[in-house]
């Protein structure tokens, strides 16, 4: 069994992309015009239970969401891989960075450090249960993301986050990134780190709260700010996004 995913490019670099809670690779569309498919090849790939690989069932674990990507890496033949990771999945890419010395580099778009997002149990069983019951949560969460915008985004937004992926998909992996916890471990990623966030994103994911998280534990990081942007600098700012990208990679 090996995750699906689209490729664009046919350049001797590689760049994995994953995708966050509430899209699939189709989060990445914007971008696709911007590309430098000369000098590198974009593998835009999707996690068990979400788009291209929706009929994939799993555990939806950090652990065995790691394995599947270094599996990929393996069929591909690759011997470098730069990863980027959005979000949710940026705790997946860090996992991957420990398990698998053919990542390069990580380019961790809004993320989430390693020790996942804490919450009082009784909060994080509600959220949960709100996920599970498939309606209002997707909804709530994309009206205090996106207040800068217009209705038509809105919709873009919740329905992606209905369609992208399987309840059970979703549930999983909101499940991981609220109990998983491998922060001390991250001082072995001996690779740079990259983290772009966007300024108009909700305050959990702001500069000096993800400055705070990772100037601890991390030992190689650099954080640019996406001033346009909330949540999602690659569909917000598509052309700023793939150069950034670009001059990451080189």
């Amino acid at each position: 069994m090996y995750l699906n995913y689209k490729k664009v490019g046919s350049g001797n670099k590689a760049i994995f992309f994953l995708h966050e809670l509430m899209g699939d690779c189709r989060n990445y569309e914007a971008i696709l015009p911007y590309l430098n498919t000369k000098d590198f090849t974009y593998y835009f790939i999707d996690l068990r239970g979400y788009g291209l690989s929706k009929e994939l069932k799993g555990d939806y674990t950090c652990a065995e969401a790691s394995n599947d990507i270094k599996n990929l890496i393996t069929k591909l033949n690759l011997k470098e891989v730069n990863l980027l990771a959005h979000s949710m999945s940026t705790m997946i890419a860090q996992k991957v960075a420990l398990i698998d010395n053919r990542i390069k580099q990580l380019i961790l778009i809004t993320p989430i450090s390693a020790a996942g997002i804490k919450m009082k149990p009784q909060a994080q069983a509600k959220l949960i249960e709100k996920m599970k019951d498939n309606k209002e949560l997707i909804e709530q969460v994309v009206q205090s993301a996106s207040k800068r915008y217009n209705q038509q985004w809105k919709d873009y937004r919740i329905k992606m986050g209905y369609t992208s992926s399987t309840l059970e998909a979703r549930t999983g992996y909101m499940n991981m990134y609220l109990t998983t916890d491998f922060i001390n471990e991250v001082k072995n990623i001996n690779i740079p780190i990259k983290i772009m966030l966007g300024h108009h994103d909700l305050p959990a994911f702001n500069k000096s709260a993800i400055k705070k998280q990772f100037e601890k534990y991390y030992n190689d990081f650099k954080i640019i700010e996406c001033v346009e942007a909330g949540h999602y600098p690659m569909i917000e700012c598509p052309v700023y996004f793939a150069s950034e990208v670009e001059k990451f990679c080189k």
